[in-house]
């Protein structure tokens, strides 16, 4: 996984917990590590900040995060 810096940190992060950019997602390696450790934060997240990660993470991967219905 690449290294960021401290100013594309800040410009790539989905959001801000308590004043620090937290989890930034610059290319697919950072989205695929945000998503499979969005539980894991501390502090926990809460459920809109949760969705914005998953939704931002989802961008640049490309995947689409709408359920398909089925027909039937």
């Amino acid at each position: 996984m690449s290294v960021l810096k401290a100013a594309a940190r800040r410009a790539s992060a989905t959001i801000v917990v308590k004043g620090k950019p937290k989890y930034p997602i610059p290319d697919k390696a950072h989205a695929r590590a945000a998503l499979a450790r969005i539980d894991q934060a501390k502090p926990p997240l809460t459920a809109s900040q949760k969705a914005k990660v998953r939704a931002k993470a989802h961008r640049v991967l490309g995947t689409n995060t709408k359920k398909k219905k089925k027909k039937g």
